[in-house]
Parts: structure tokens; C-alpha cells; sequence
């Protein structure tokens, strides 16, 4: 046998855990103005999301993980301090990119996901910052005639590729959401939902604590189930305003059934996140 056959049968795919990290549910974040550049605390609220994200990667790492993938997926993408998570971390940043806020968590080895600062989405009745992708465009996702948090979208993709989520961080309300799809996956509610733009929050230390905690229960345990939804999907979109519909009804395959929502049939989660980063970010570009 040649050298190189030898180095192909002996080479071992990395353990790999996937980590995708939003900002409205991380502790201590309660309003619109903490969320983007240059609005009031953004700069204090990267640093609390960094320090809950790198706890749960190090607990990951901890547990015997090679890599930690970490998919930065809040407004510019360019959130996390990359200096502040722990050796062992590769991180994604910026827009677009094909997956949105799961891309790369289809690399081979990737054995779960965790869905860290997490919320609710657009319809769901309660919830802080609640929302499904884009607040902004987006008034409602559905997927066969489902209203969507991000959660459910992120969860049914890894699904669809055979990865289980085993741990949502954010709200009360988001936990609570998730652990009745997903059975199995550990919550970490680290502030209760009290308004819109109110919340009961852990202090932003002990939160990192409780996401690191929570972390490795989650590593440590047998894996749950991926969650799966059944094909084909019906993707709908409400838009905030008609004129966003009227020009997304003219896409292929696309139709609009409302005045300010389309929909389409899409064979797989994939063509639907794909479908989405598009709808959601043309055509500023990202």
C-alpha cells in the first residue's frame, strides 16, 4: 500500500460542534437600541455575547471537541469579539453567505448544534425582541401554513442533514418554544420575558455561567433526535410593506396569494434558507 493510501486511511474527520449565536437573547439585552453599531450599549452587549457564546465553546472544547464552528448570525455579522473566544473556535462572519445563520454547519463532523441568544419569532405571541430573520421586511415566515421562529427554521435544516440542536439559550419564551419540538434539547433561560422590549434578566456574568453549565449538560449527554419537518415545504412570507410583495410575486416559482405576502414550493430546507438569505437581503447586498 502507498504512502499516501495510508495517510488518506489513517486521516480522522475533526469533531466538530456548531454553534449559531444571535444577540436579542443574551442576558441584559432588552431593547432596539443595543442592537446595531453605534446605538446605545451595542459596544457593552457584544461583549456580554461574546462571553456566553465563548462559554459555551469552551465547554464543548472541554468535552473532547476539535473544532468549534461558530456562525455569527445578528445584524452585520460582525458581533463577536474574535479575540475573546477560545482557541479551537473558527468563526464566520459577515453577509451574504449561502446558509445564513447555519453556514457551515454542514462541514463533515459537525455532531450537533447549539443555538445560543436566541428569540422568538414574529407571531409568537410573546417574546423579547421577537422577530423571524428580518424584522424589518419580514412580518411573518411560514412554512405549511406554520408560523416560524428562527429557531424552527435553523433546527429543521440541521434536521435535514442529520444534526441534532442539544441547546437553545435566550428567553424564557424561546425555551419554552424549542423544548416542545425538539424533546431532548437542553434550555438555558437566562432573562423572562416580560414586553416586547422588557425583560427580567440574569446578570450578564452569571449568565455566561448558566450558558457554560448548560453547555457541557448538553455534551455530556446522549444526543437527541434531529428535528425534522416533513417535504416538500410551502414557504410563505408576509412582508412589511406591498410593494416588497408585488416584486417578489414576480420571482420564479413565486406567486402573491395576499396583498403583501408570496409563496412558493421548495423541495428542500436548504432551497428554503437559500430562498430567504435572498429575499432577505436583496438588493442591499447584505
Amino acid at each position: 500500500m502507498s504512502t499516501s493510501a495510508v495517510r488518506h486511511l489513517t486521516t480522522r474527520v475533526p469533531r466538530r460542534l456548531f454553534i449559531s449565536a444571535d444577540m436579542e437573547g443574551i442576558a441584559g439585552v432588552a431593547s432596539v437600541s443595543q442592537l446595531m453599531p453605534g446605538q446605545f450599549e451595542y459596544e457593552t452587549a457584544r461583549i456580554w455575547m461574546t462571553a456566553e457564546v465563548s462559554a459555551a465553546a469552551q465547554a464543548a472544547l472541554e468535552a473532547g471537541y476539535d473544532e468549534v464552528i461558530v456562525a455569527d448570525g445578528h445584524g452585520n455579522a460582525q458581533n463577536l469579539l474574535p479575540d475573546r473566544l477560545p482557541p479551537g473556535t473558527t468563526l464566520i462572519r459577515s453577509w451574504p453567505r449561502p446558509l445564513g445563520q447555519v453556514e457551515w454547519a454542514d462541514m463533515p463532523g459537525v455532531e450537533a448544534c447549539m443555538f445560543i441568544g436566541f428569540h422568538s419569532g414574529a407571531r409568537s405571541g410573546a417574546g423579547t425582541l421577537a422577530h423571524t430573520l428580518n424584522g424589518t421586511l419580514f412580518a411573518d415566515v411560514r412554512l405549511n401554513g406554520q408560523s416560524c421562529s428562527e429557531a424552527m427554521l435553523l433546527g429543521a435544516f440541521a434536521g435535514e442533514i442529520g444534526v441534532p440542536v442539544i441547546l437553545i439559550s435566550g428567553d424564557d419564551a424561546i425555551c419554552g418554544e424549542v423544548a416542545s419540538l425538539m424533546p431532548g434539547i437542553v434550555t438555558c433561560p437566562v432573562k423572562t420575558f416580560i414586553g416586547w422590549q422588557s425583560v427580567a434578566t440574569a446578570l450578564p456574568q452569571d449568565a455566561a455561567a448558566m450558558v457554560g453549565a448548560a453547555s457541557a449538560r448538553a455534551v455530556g449527554q446522549d444526543r437527541p433526535a434531529p428535528f425534522r419537518l416533513p417535504a416538500p415545504y410551502r414557504l410563505e412570507v408576509e412582508f412589511t410593506h406591498p410593494v416588497i410583495a408585488e416584486l417578489a410575486g414576480l420571482l420564479p416559482g413565486f406567486r402573491q396569494i395576499t396583498q403583501a405576502s408570496v409563496a412558493a414550493e421548495l423541495p428542500t430546507m436548504r432551497a428554503v434558507l437559500h430562498m430567504l438569505g435572498f429575499l432577505g437581503s436583496y438588493p442591499k447586498g447584505g
